[in-house]
């Protein structure tokens, strides 16, 4: 099965930013007051939420649009972004107010840094793809968690048990370092290749209005905050934090099967002869390997005694990201045959089933314990992510 040339660098850059991730919260949790952490982490959840909902899936649009120069579709990306950047500037504010955190104008000039640096980090891997080489692509998304990383570690090991200032510094660092990489592009020696490579699909388009890509980033974030929020309310923190962990590990597949084949093959603008289904069925057997994993470390007592109450969680998470490995798989069939505007709308159909199966027994005073409620939402998002992948390969 040949992949195209840029799938295992990317695939393999993913794998070191979840890597500096992750030690970037264990160092976190080792050098910084949990004062601080939690701070850190509302005002960089706000600047998350706001740089979402700017770019509006501007990053794929850049991708997708091959007919038009990158330059061009870079400055209509980064005009439409910075205009709704400023746009949501009350609604940011409105988040930092409820987080009643002092010096909230001071933390929302750090959420506007971070949310900027990040909007532009975010444009720039696209980029890259479409006009950088390879050794570019790769290094433009392994390199900014690193930087965040090592400015982590030296500032709380110098300053132990510091504010939150310093992991903001660190994690706008690292973003201003990945923020460069929409300059670098251009000066790629392979750029003249890629685009000419482009030019194989001329078809390929994302046919949406900048107004529905708001509404499905929109949806799509509201349901990725009402899951844990609920779950919170639902069955308390502890089990939120079961379920968040989790996620966020076997969620790793379908995100790296997107960055590194689907994006590549709009990047590239080509049709591959090989199945997504193949590419879906290695993401499930990695998806079940690393909750085989999870048990397993759970089983020879690998981590602390608090998180047994993961093992429940994991067979119905397992299929949830095996069905989005799917999806994943697909994602770049409605921009190749022009039909986004079709799969956003079917999308954001997916994330108000979701939503039901989610706030039903919150809403009806219904008493589940947290493992049925686990499965009743895994599979109802099993089945629709199914039921998305299914339209995308009939897609003419």
């Amino acid at each position: 099965m040949k992949l195209p040339r840029a799938s295992l660098p990317i695939a393999l850059a993913s794998a070191v930013s979840l890597g500096a991730q992750v030690l970037f919260s264990l160092v976190m949790l080792r050098l910084f007051a949990p004062h601080a952490v939690g701070e850190f982490s509302v005002i960089s959840q706000i600047a998350f939420f706001w740089m979402t909902l700017a770019l509006a899936q501007s990053p794929l649009k850049l991708l997708a649009d091959v007919h038009r120069p990158a330059a061009q579709a870079l400055r209509a990306a980064l005009h439409g972004s910075l205009l709704r950047w400023v746009l949501l500037l009350p609604l940011a504010w409105l988040g930092v107010y409820m987080s009643a955190l002092e010096q909230a104008f001071q933390l929302l000039g750090w959420a506007a840094l971070l949310a900027l640096l990040q909007l532009g980090w975010y444009l720039a891997q696209p980029l890259t793809l479409r006009a950088g080489s390879t050794r570019s692509t790769g290094l433009g998304r392994a390199l900014p968690p690193s930087v965040a990383l090592v400015v982590a570690g030296s500032l709380g090991t110098a300053w132990p048990n510091s504010g939150s200032t310093n992991l903001l510094l660190a994690a706008a660092s690292g973003y201003a370092v990945g923020a460069l990489w929409l300059m670098q592009a251009y000066n790629s020696p392979d750029a003249a290749a890629v685009k000419a490579d482009t030019a194989r699909v001329p078809t390929q388009a994302d046919d949406r209005s900048a107004l529905l890509r708001v509404v499905h980033t929109g949806a799509d974030a509201l349901t990725g905050v009402a899951l844990v929020l609920v779950w919170q309310r639902s069955h308390g923190a502890t089990e939120a934090g079961y379920l968040a962990v989790l996620l966020r590990v076997l969620g790793f597949v379908p995100t790296m099967i997107h960055a590194a084949w689907a994006q590549v093959l709009l990047a590239q603008g080509t049709r591959r002869h090989v199945s997504p289904l193949w590419i879906a069925l290695g993401g499930a057997v990695a998806t079940a390997a690393l909750g085989l994993i999870c048990v397993f470390a759970l089983q020879m007592q690998w981590l602390a005694a608090s998180w047994t109450g993961l093992a429940p969680y994991v067979l119905p998470l397992v299929l949830w990201q095996s069905a989005a490995c799917l999806l994943a798989a697909c994602s770049h069939l409605p921009f190749q045959r022009r039909r986004a505007r079709a799969f956003s709308l079917a999308a954001i159909g997916f994330d108000a089933l979701q939503l039901t199966v989610l706030c039903a027994p919150l809403a009806l005073g219904l008493a589940l314990d947290p493992t049925a409620h686990a499965w009743w939402v895994c599979a109802a998002s099993a089945v629709g992510l199914l039921a998305l992948s299914a339209m995308l390969l009939r897609l003419k």
